[in-house]
């Protein structure tokens, strides 16, 4: 993969952001090839990579996980071009994986987290289950062949 140098800067999470920051979704992000991780066959894995405005107004491009993309997903469906211009709250979480001991989950601004780290949602801000991720694939009659 050619690396595009006109491309936002990568989000620093050590000096870019911290614990409850605002910041906006400004492009609905695509699927890339990981740079970082392989699978066990040694083929780069896939990771979704979004760009955000900061609070100081800098855009930065980061990756979200599978299990953000899910929470996400829940709250405002699995189209990430209704997520432009949405403002989510970064939440410093605690994750043995990360090489800095810590990733940033992004969620809606307007749920929270109680000390268990179970997410309170309030009434009315999650999809219904008809509409999860799990039950997004295309019926036949939405697949278009030439």
């Amino acid at each position: 993969m050619k690396l595009n140098l006109n491309q936002e800067k990568f989000l620093d999470k050590e000096k870019d952001i911290k614990h409850k920051d605002i910041v906006e979704f400004v492009t609905e992000g695509e699927w890339t090839e990981s740079r970082r991780y392989k699978k066990e066959d040694g083929t780069p894995s896939n990771q979704f990579d979004i760009n955000i405005k900061l609070a100081n107004g800098e855009i930065r491009s980061t990756s979200l996980g599978w299990n953000n993309l899910k929470l996400l997903g829940e709250a405002w469906g699995d189209e990430t071009s209704s997520w432009i211009g949405k403002q989510v709250r970064a939440w410093k979480t605690k994750s043995e994986r990360a090489k800095t001991g810590f990733i940033f989950v992004f969620a809606p601004i307007s749920w929270d987290r109680d000390d268990t780290g179970e997410w309170i949602v309030p009434e009315g801000e999650r999809k219904s289950e008809e509409q999860s991720l799990e039950e997004s694939a295309p019926d036949e009659d939405d697949i278009i062949v030439d």
